[in-house]
């Protein structure tokens, strides 16, 4: 009888640990459209950064004005980090939520953003329904595919918790 216990509580044991949730910090895997309409993932586009690189991924829409707000503060901001620090490399990822090719474009245009910036789009708002996030914008930091910093909406109190966050990574 104590065997059959023993078989059934290491059964158990194994199995909630196997089936267990990811690591908390781990964001899942979401897909992504470029601007040439290329299906990627995020993984995909995180296989190709560097271990030591930070990922500033951006939830962003055409029609969000604070979002208009952000975009250019993340470009720059990414661009002094990128000269300052040579050795590890910031890249700014922007995932236009709910916007087409087209309203992806013109918004890039007029927000002057250039090839310092992925661009990608998620018309179906996949990303929100993945990732849990209640709209844009959305803001985190990654390095691998752990999540170091999330935050929704633009405001100074979490504009400076982000730049906590990279300036204790350097």
């Amino acid at each position: 009888m104590k065997t059959i216990l023993w078989a059934l509580i290491s059964l158990f044991t194994f199995v909630g640990l196997s089936a267990g949730p990811k690591d908390q910090n781990e964001i899942q895997n979401i897909p992504l459209y470029s601007l040439d309409l290329e299906r990627k993932t995020l993984y995909q586009e995180l296989s190709q950064v560097p271990d030591e690189d930070l990922v500033i991924l951006n939830f962003t829409s055409s029609d969000c004005p604070p979002c208009k707000e952000e975009v250019p503060n993340l470009i720059e901001y990414s661009k002094k980090w990128n000269v300052s620090h040579p050795k590890m490399k910031l890249h700014l990822w922007i995932v236009f939520v709910g916007d087409d090719p087209n309203s992806v474009s013109k918004l890039a245009n007029e927000l002057g953003i250039k090839k310092q910036t992925s661009l990608y789009f998620d018309s179906l708002q996949t990303s929100m329904r993945i990732l849990e996030f209640p709209g844009t914008p959305t803001t985190m930091v990654i390095q691998k595919k752990n999540v170091l910093f999330k935050e929704y909406g633009y405001t100074k109190e979490n504009w400076s918790k982000m730049i906590s966050v990279l300036e204790n990574r350097r």
